[in-house]
């Protein structure tokens, strides 16, 4: 594969870290077997999110500015009258063996139209087939993006039109440039297929502001090198959740600390944390993510908006702020 960042047989991370799976079946193993939660979790109560249903006809406008979480990593970014969205999900996942805990505020047949579809990485939490085929089916002329090496699977699995993105390719949708971003993660879905594809971001800007949805990631050193090229963002919609045991989790999912840096780094106008309360994946309760990213932030002076799946921050004004509607 003629990758600057395929070698060895593998996609790599931007700093040369080693993937989660290179612990190995024993790390694996002693994480699922060791037995209860650290007590630091004990303050939190294991209660997944609640959804809010928005406005009637809220996000059909077709002018709207906003970005709506609509439960895990599936984020509705409207700008400049383009319409995206991320890592669908509106139920189980895995082989249908991981139950959604938090209903998905909307089904598929309620969302406006959607120009592309936006897929960060291979795993099952953030490229589910039965969603994407729902979409595709209502949306035909969707562009369906992906990370290099997953186009295969997407042409054969979803149909319809693909474009596979490298770090840092763009594309233009109307008035919109979507970027593909390096995040630090991993990917995998049946074995063999273990990191041959890659993992992204994705930055959305257009003449009335920016949006970025950083996928899953571990913090590092991608985050400057983001900076250096797009030195702030309007709203950083970045995970929270998924983050214990650390010893296990930290490289490959940030925690509430990690992300308020992360923003930090970003430039972030807006911290809107993501990847929490709608499935039960890791040791930390579901409710802990958005109280720790609150202290966190507020900590170091970051604007913040924890949102319920299906909230949304709107943009008020031509020059105005990003704030929840």
């Amino acid at each position: 594969m003629n990758s600057p960042y395929y070698r060895d047989g593998r996609f790599h991370n931007l700093d040369g870290l080693a993937v989660p799976g290179d612990l190995g079946l024993r790390a694996f193993l002693k994480w699922r077997l060791g037995g209860r939660a650290p007590a630091e979790h004990a303050a939190a109560r294991d209660v997944p999110a609640h959804p809010t249903k928005p406005r009637p006809g809220a996000l059909q406008f077709p002018d709207a500015r906003q970005v709506a979480w609509l439960g895990h990593a599936s984020v509705l970014i409207q700008l400049d009258g383009v319409n995206l969205l991320t890592d669908p999900t509106f139920g189980r996942i895995g082989v249908g063996t991981i139950p959604r805990l938090a209903p998905a505020p909307l089904r598929p047949r309620e969302l406006p139209r959607l120009d592309a579809l936006l897929v960060t990485h291979s795993h099952y939490d953030h490229c589910d087939r039965p969603s994407l085929r729902a979409l595709r089916h209502l949306n035909p002329a969707a562009l369906l993006v992906v990370p290099e090496g997953l186009g295969a699977w997407a042409r054969r699995a979803v149909g319809g039109p693909v474009r596979e993105l490298r770090w840092y390719d763009g594309l233009s949708l109307g008035a919109v440039t979507v970027t593909a971003l390096p995040a630090q993660h991993w990917s995998i879905r049946t074995g063999p297929d273990r990191l041959q594809s890659h993992w992204v971001g994705f930055r959305v800007e257009g003449p009335s502001g920016s949006a970025m949805f950083a996928g899953d990631t571990g913090f590092g050193g991608h985050f400057a090198d983001i900076a250096r090229r797009f030195p702030t963002v309007d709203v950083a919609c970045l995970p929270v959740g998924a983050y214990a045991p650390r010893w296990f989790m930290g490289r490959q999912h940030m925690g509430p600390q990690e992300a308020v840096e992360a923003a930090r780094i970003l430039g972030a106008r807006l911290l809107v944390p993501v990847h929490w309360g709608t499935y039960k994946l890791t040791d930390e309760p579901l409710d802990e993510p958005p109280r720790l990213t609150l202290d966190a932030a507020r900590a170091a002076g970051l604007p913040v908006t924890v949102l319920r799946p299906g909230g949304y921050v709107a943009k008020t004004g031509h020059h105005g702020g990003w704030s929840p509607s």
